[in-house]
């Protein structure tokens, strides 16, 4: 989450830029998160008599613990933020495609749309 750039909290498109689309970042924090939630396993696959006091297999085991949780965390967050960004993104894109169709009107190659014929009695 560190390195992204949440989308507004306001409903509706957003503009290119004003938003991470990539997903670079929380595949990252994916990949270190399973590496400590490893580092952590092999802690409580340890036997306490491993380390130096009861204490340091404690605070071992919780502190890897936390820090994978923290980056799995983080890596949620990520995808879902570049998710909701690519998104809304193309509703962006969409609205400035529309707006240009409906502004070239007929100049740009599209006919003009014939009136019914007029009746007269």
């Amino acid at each position: 989450m560190l390195f992204m750039t949440r989308p507004p909290r306001a409903p509706g498109p957003v503009a290119q830029g004003d938003c991470t689309r990539s997903v670079a970042a929380p595949v990252l924090d994916g990949v270190i998160s399973l590496g400590h939630l490893g580092q952590a396993a092999g802690i409580w696959g340890e036997s306490r008599a491993s380390f130096d006091t009861d204490e340091a297999y404690d605070r071992n085991r919780i502190g890897s613990a936390i820090i994978a949780g923290a980056f799995a965390v983080s890596a949620v967050h990520g995808f879902k933020w570049s998710s909701e960004c690519r998104r809304r993104n193309t509703l962006s894109e969409q609205a400035i495609r529309d707006h240009v169709r409906a502004v070239s009107g007929p100049g740009q190659g599209q006919s003009q749309p014939k009136a019914p014929p007029v009746r007269r009695p």
